[in-house]
């Protein structure tokens, strides 16, 4: 179920990763407002946000933000091809945020069939052949070095991010950055676009990237929805 889990997500996760190497509190999942209690105004009471002369900080900057937006959903579809021809259907991953250290996520689509987990603390519970099961995840210090090390090997992978200008989207007035990413890894070349909207609220809404290596390519579309009714429970065994 893990390795599934890991061809999926692999590509996606590098585009969305390098985007927060800036944002090591959601990469630490250290203690804080988020962790222990929700916050149900996604705004925190904060300025509007305007975009500033350094578009790299304004996106590190929204994507901290997550990390006091609690609770929030993020809605992902991925796609995949190989030389032009589908490499893997379309899918999608829903996951709830109620807590930095309490989500729920469920992957439907694509050629790996449906996958479920649930992370609570330091526990994790995988959904498959019909029923739960339980692992202990690693604790709060390897997730707090393992960020760090990530964060800081996915920041030297962004190469450019602009400020493109006011942009609509959803229904809500965003400002819309384009960046791109360059990397190697085990000898294969990538090499990634994408966009992202943050709203005057300095909450990203929505990312859309492409990434390549070799003849493999992969598209992400990513919403976020703030304000929503999310409860994450231990599943019954």
């Amino acid at each position: 179920m893990r390795l599934i889990l890991d061809l999926r997500t692999g590509i996606t996760l590098l585009v969305l990763g390098a985007l927060m190497a800036t944002a090591c509190s959601l990469l630490k999942l250290k203690g804080g407002p988020g962790s222990t209690k929700s916050n149900n105004n996604s705004s925190g009471g904060s300025s509007a946000f305007s975009p500033s002369s350094d578009a790299r900080k304004d996106l590190g900057d929204a994507l901290r933000k997550l990390g006091s937006a609690y609770p929030y959903r993020l809605i992902e579809t991925v796609s995949a091809t190989a030389n032009g021809q589908i490499a893997m259907p379309e899918s999608t991953r829903v996951t709830e945020f109620a807590a930095a250290d309490r989500s729920h996520m469920k992957w439907t689509g694509g050629s790996g069939g449906d996958f479920e987990q649930i992370t609570i603390g330091e526990k994790r519970y995988w959904y498959s052949d019909g029923k739960w099961s339980e692992q202990a995840g690693p604790s709060m210090a390897q997730r707090v070095k393992r960020g760090e090390e990530f964060a800081k090997k996915l920041a030297e992978m962004v190469k450019e991010v602009k400020y493109l200008g006011p942009e609509t989207i959803n229904g809500v007035p965003c400002f819309a950055y384009a960046y791109t990413i360059e990397t190697t890894l085990s000898g294969q070349s990538y090499v990634g676009t994408g966009k992202a909207w943050i709203a005057a609220d300095g909450l990203p809404r929505q990312n859309d990237s492409e990434f390549k290596v070799a003849a493999y390519a992969t598209k992400s579309h990513i919403v976020y929805e703030y304000n929503v009714d999310v409860k994450v429970e231990r599943p019954v065994l």
